[in-house]
C-alpha cells in the first residue's frame, strides 16, 4: 500500500477551524473516543472543544413537557463528555501552561489511516520566550479496547531545563452552546471517587459508572526522551466488579499490535479507486471512522456521530441497521453480530414500550442508548415505527450473507417474532380501492418532513418483509404456528398506494395531493428547513428531507420495473432537499441502478467527501457516520450493483471518472475479490471455493 494514500494531513483540508480538526482527527476503538483537542487545553485559556466519550456512558434527566400526553418518552439520555485526556499541564521553572497562556502553533498533524495512529507537532513559546517543539503520537488501541495511548516528546528546545508534564482529570470547561436541536449542550457534574490507583466516575441520575486510571511513564521531558501516558477506561456493567480486564504494556508493543490489527482490517475492508487520489483518501477516511465507531461488546451500538462529538447526544438510531450494518456484514461480520446482539439485549425494553402503548409484541426505541425511548418529539420519534422492521432487516441480511443460522436461532429470532406481533396488532385490515388491504396508519417514514401519515410506502414495504421473515423463521423452528396464517395474510394484503394517472408510487396516502414546497422562493441560507420553519408549515407541503420511497426501492429493486424506478426517482428527486446526511448516498445508488452514472457520481462525491469538505457545515459536532456507511453503499450497491436475491448479483455501473474499482466482500464465510474496470467485472474466489460465478447479460451471479 502507498503510504500517501493512507495519510491524511491537516494542511490538505478545506479549512483549519480547531473544532473541525478535533472531529476529523478523533481516535476511537468502539469503546473509547477522543477528540484531537489542543494539547494544553485543560481550562479556558486555550481554544477548542476537546473531550472524550465512552460508548454507553450517559446521564439522564426527566424530560420537561409544557403539555404532556400519555406514552410520551420520560427521560433524556445524553452521552457524558469526559475531559481532554490528551491535554497536559507543562511547567518550566515557575512558568505554568495552565496559569498563563503559552503561544502554540501547530506545525504538523497527520493521521496514518494504515495503522490508526495520529502524529502531531507543535511549536510552543512560554511568556518569557522559552521555545520548544512538542511531538505527540496517539492512538486508541484496537486490540485492548480499554486503552488510549499518547506519547509526548520534546523534539527541539532552546533551553536545557526539563519540562514537567502532568495530567489533570478535574478540568473545567463547558460544552458548546447551540440552538441546534441535533446537538447535546448539557454539562454533567460527574461524581468521582478515588479507589486506590483508579477513579470511579458516576453519572448521578443514570448511575452509569466508568473506571479510569492513568499510567504515566515519566513526569519530566527532555529533548529526545519521550514519555508515554496511557489512559485505561472502562464502562462498568455491575457495581463492585473488577474494573479492568486488560493489561497495560510498553508503547512499542501496543504500537505493533495496532499496526497488525489495521493490516488485517484493510485487507478485509479496503476499497481501491483509480482515477481520483483525493477521493481515494476520502473513502479510506470514511472506512477508518466506521471501524472506530462500532461497539463490539454486544451491549453498545454505533452512535450517530460515532465517538467523535456531542451531536445527537450519543444516541443510537436506525442508521445502524440501514446505513452502517451492510459494511460490517460484508467485511467484518463479527462486528455486525455484536451490533445486532445489542438490539437483542434491549428486547425487554422494547416489549415494555409496546405494552406501554397498549400494543402486542415489541417496539424498539427510535433514539436511545440503553433501550428506553428518549425522543421528546414523538412525530419524528416514536412515530417512526419503521425502526422495528429496519432492525429485522438487519438480522435477515446478516443471515443471508453469512449463513449464520445458529445466531438467528439463539439471538435473533425472538426480535423477529416480537416485532411481527407488534405489526399485526398495530396495523388494521381496511377496504382500500374496493379491496381488503392491510394498512398502517399514523406513522412517520424516513422522510421526517412528512409526519403522522397513513400507509407510508417505505414503512409498509419493510413491514411486509418483517412479517414474511417471521413466517419463514416460525416454519423453520416450528414455533408460533397459530400466528403464521395471520402474518401471511397481513403481508400478502399489504397496501401500497399508487397514482395511476401519473404512474407514480405514492410516498403515503396524501403526499402527492399536497402543494409543492416553494423551492424557488426559499433562499439557500434557509436550509435545512427544520431550523427555519415550524413543523406545521413543512408538513403541509410536498417536500422530502431525505430518501423515503427511493430508499425502499433501493432495498427491493428487483420487485420494480426499470421504468417505474426511473419515474419515481425523477419525481422524488425534485422534491427532496437532502437536509439529512442520509439522503445523497441513496440517490447515488439508485441513479446507478437506473443508468444515470454521471448523476450517481455527483451524489457519490458529496457523500464520499461530506465530512472532509464539511458539506453540512456541522462537522464540529461529530462525523456523519451514517453518511460514511452510505458512501460504501454508493460504491458497492451502486457502482458495483451489488444486490441479493438467493445469491449475490454484481453489475458494472462504473462512472467514466473512475477508471477502476477494487474491493473485497465476504459471502458465506468466503472472501471474494472484485474488480470493475471499463465494462468488465472480474471476480476472484478463494481456492477450493464452494461458490460459483455465473455470467448473465447484466453482470455476474455468485451462488
Amino acid at each position: 500500500m502507498k503510504k500517501n494514500d493512507f495519510l491524511l494531513t491537516a494542511d490538505e483540508l478545506s479549512h483549519q477551524k480547531m473544532e473541525y480538526l478535533e472531529t476529523l482527527f478523533a481516535l476511537g476503538n468502539g469503546q473509547i473516543g477522543v477528540r484531537a483537542g489542543h494539547p494544553l487545553k485543560v481550562n479556558q485559556l486555550y481554544p477548542g472543544n476537546p473531550g472524550a466519550f465512552v460508548n454507553g456512558f450517559f446521564d439522564s434527566e426527566p424530560i420537561q413537557y409544557g403539555e404532556w400526553a400519555y406514552g410520551y418518552a420520560k427521560e433524556h439520555q445524553t452521552i457524558c463528555k469526559l475531559p481532554n485526556l490528551r491535554g497536559v499541564i507543562l511547567k518550566i521553572g515557575e512558568e505554568d501552561s495552565s496559569v498563563e497562556e503559552w503561544q502554540v502553533e501547530r506545525t504538523q498533524m497527520s493521521l496514518k489511516l494504515a495503522d490508526g495512529v495520529l502524529t502531531e507537532s507543535y511549536q510552543i513559546t512560554t511568556p518569557t520566550g522559552k521555545s520548544f517543539e512538542l511531538g505527540l503520537t496517539s492512538f486508541a488501541s484496537m486490540t485492548r479496547s480499554e486503552l488510549y495511548v499518547c506519547r509526548y516528546e520534546v523534539i527541539t528546545a532552546d533551553f536545557s531545563e526539563p519540562i514537567e508534564l502532568s495530567h489533570t482529570l478535574n478540568q473545567q470547561f463547558s460544552v458548546n452552546k447551540t440552538d441546534d436541536p441535533r446537538v447535546a449542550s448539557k454539562n454533567h457534574q460527574l461524581e468521582k471517587e478515588q479507589m486506590g490507583a483508579y477513579q470511579v466516575w458516576t453519572a448521578p441520575n443514570s448511575q452509569k459508572k466508568i473506571a479510569i486510571q492513568l499510567h504515566q511513564e515519566k513526569q519530566h521531558l527532555t529533548v529526545g526522551e519521550p514519555s508515554t501516558s496511557i489512559f485505561q477506561v472502562k464502562l462498568l456493567q455491575r457495581i463492585g466488579e473488577t474494573p479492568f480486564q486488560q493489561s497495560v504494556d510498553e508503547f512499542s508493543v501496543l504500537l505493533k499490535e495496532q499496526a497488525d490489527y489495521y493490516q488485517s482490517f484493510w485487507q478485509a475492508s479496503d476499497i481501491q479507486i483509480v482515477g481520483d487520489d483525493y477521493l481515494q483518501k476520502g473513502i479510506r477516511f470514511n472506512l477508518f471512522h466506521l471501524n472506530q465507531g462500532a461497539g463490539r461488546d454486544g451491549k453498545t451500538n454505533f452512535a450517530a456521530k460515532g465517538l467523535t462529538g456531542e451531536g445527537y447526544e450519543g444516541h443510537y438510531f436506525w442508521d445502524t441497521e440501514m446505513y452502517l450494518l451492510p459494511f460490517f456484514i460484508y467485511t467484518n461480520p463479527e462486528i455486525a453480530k455484536s451490533l445486532l446482539s445489542y438490539r437483542a439485549s434491549i428486547l425487554p425494553q422494547a416489549k415494555k414500550r409496546a405494552k406501554e402503548l397498549n400494543q402486542a409484541g415489541a417496539l424498539f426505541a427510535w433514539r436511545t442508548i440503553d433501550g428506553n425511548e428518549t425522543s421528546a418529539y414523538y412525530p419524528a420519534g416514536t412515530a417512526q415505527l419503521h425502526i422495528n422492521a429496519d432492525i429485522v432487516y438487519g438480522f435477515q441480511l446478516y443471515e443471508r450473507i453469512t449463513g449464520d443460522q445458529p445466531f438467528i436461532e439463539e439471538i435473533g429470532k425472538e426480535v423477529v417474532f416480537e416485532t411481527a406481533k407488534f405489526w399485526f396488532h398495530y396495523g388494521t385490515f381496511a377496504v382500500k380501492e374496493g379491496q381488503e388491504r392491510f394498512c398502517i396508519h399514523g406513522v412517520t417514514g424516513p422522510d421526517e418532513y412528512s409526519a403522522l401519515v397513513n400507509n407510508n410506502f417505505y414503512t409498509n414495504k419493510m413491514v411486509q418483509n418483517n412479517l414474511r421473515y417471521a413466517v419463514e423463521l416460525a416454519k423453520r423452528y416450528h414455533v408460533y404456528q397459530e400466528l403464521i396464517a395471520d402474518w401471511e395474510k397481513a403481508a400478502d394484503l399489504m397496501y401500497f398506494g399508487y397514482d395511476e394517472e401519473r404512474q407514480l408510487t405514492k410516498q403515503d396516502d396524501s403526499f402527492l395531493d399536497q402543494a409543492l414546497w416553494p423551492f424557488e422562493e426559499t433562499p439557500a441560507e434557509n436550509y435545512p428547513l427544520l431550523l427555519h420553519y415550524h413543523p406545521m408549515i413543512i408538513y403541509k407541503y410536498q417536500v422530502c428531507k431525505q430518501a423515503d420511497t427511493v430508499l425502499a426501492e433501493m432495498l427491493f429493486t428487483h420487485e420494480f420495473s426499470a421504468d417505474q424506478l426511473t419515474r419515481d426517482y425523477d419525481y422524488y428527486e425534485q422534491v427532496t432537499t437532502h437536509d439529512s446526511s442520509l439522503s445523497r448516498s441513496i440517490f447515488s445508488v439508485m441513479a446507478s441502478r437506473i443508468g444515470d452514472t454521471e448523476k450517481a457520481y455527483r451524489y457519490f462525491m458529496d457523500t464520499a467527501l461530506m465530512d472532509l469538505n464539511d458539506l453540512q457545515k456541522n462537522v464540529v459536532d461529530g462525523v456523519h457516520a451514517a453518511n460514511m456507511g452510505g458512501s460504501w453503499l454508493s460504491l458497492i450497491y451502486g457502482f458495483a450493483g451489488l444486490t441479493y436475491d438467493r445469491g449475490l448479483h454484481l453489475a458494472n455501473h462504473l462512472p467514466q471518472k473512475i477508471e477502476s474499482l477494487t474491493f473485497t466482500i465476504t459471502y458465506q464465510q468466503e472472501a471474494i475479490r472484485v474488480k470493475l474496470q471499463g465494462g468488465e467485472i472480474e471476480c476472484q474466489l478463494q481456492p477450493n471455493s464452494k461458490l460459483k460465478v455465473v455470467e448473465d447479460r447484466n453482470g455476474l451471479w455468485i451462488k
